[in-house]
């Protein structure tokens, strides 16, 4: 019962209105290029994102929370309009999709996993403690699931919009959106708790107190979140929100 209210927990970050906010946009952008025309999608997505940030100011909420993945729709909307092109629509989502695979691969290959990097940065635990070697494998594991998952992406996407098929690379990136980030959000919880039962590492707090084996282990909070300077901070979630404030 408390693993499920663990999983409740996560999946309801996934849907908290600041994420629910950024899929308006591409949405919005699509249904008006369909039937109308690309100006006057740029403008009707832009006017939603107007009122969507004096919507939030209104309601008290931080100027960061109220530009959330704005400044990211702007640049997506600048590139299509620009060029005339709606596939340029999801230009700066692809970029930054690319250059997250690109730095997970890369830190496997130095030994640094990424979402240890994350966590360490998020949490203040010491890094000395993910890269144990009866540690970081767990990381390292979870880091693998993130770049397969951005990789499979670029497969997918990057032929659709060299071959400008808006319609479709719509629909791909909306399956392969949320859908597919509550699934790698769960995947990664489990692969990264059950990768830490296995490796018997001492938890965060034997690691501090040098405490010796046999160890009891981190058996929780391996992708819960934290408070980050006023922000709910989940590894994971940073990750996927990456690609969503462009998507």
């Amino acid at each position: 019962m408390e693993k499920f209210r663990e999983w409740i927990e996560q999946l309801s970050l996934v849907f908290e209105k600041k994420t629910i906010d950024a899929l308006f946009p591409p949405l919005i952008f699509f249904l008006a290029n369909q039937f109308l025309s690309l100006a006057f999608a740029s403008e009707l997505t832009i006017l939603y994102l107007l009122f969507l940030i004096l919507y939030r100011i209104a309601k008290g909420h931080t100027k960061k929370y109220a530009l959330v993945g704005t400044g990211g729709v702007l640049l997506s909307i600048g590139f299509s309009f620009l060029s005339g092109d709606a596939i340029n629509y999801y230009l700066p989502g692809l970029i930054s999709t690319g250059l997250i695979a690109i730095a997970c691969i890369v830190s496997l290959v130095i030994h640094r996993p990424m979402a240890a990097l994350l966590s360490h940065l998020s949490r203040g635990w010491p890094i000395e403690w993910y890269l144990r070697d009866d540690i970081r494998p767990a990381y390292r594991n979870v880091t693998l699931i993130w770049a397969i998952y951005f990789l499979l992406r670029l497969i997918i996407q990057v032929p659709l919009f060299l071959m400008a098929e808006f319609s479709v690379y719509f629909y791909i990136n909306t399956i392969m959106g949320w859908p597919m980030n509550i699934i790698l959000l769960i995947s990664t919880y489990v692969f990264g708790i059950r990768g830490l039962k296995k490796l018997s590492g001492p938890s965060v707090e034997e690691f501090l107190n040098e405490k010796k084996p046999p160890f009891e282990g981190q058996k929780r909070d391996f992708n819960k979140t934290v408070k980050k300077r006023g922000w709910d901070f989940c590894p994971s979630l940073y990750f996927l929100r990456l690609v969503k404030a462009k998507d």
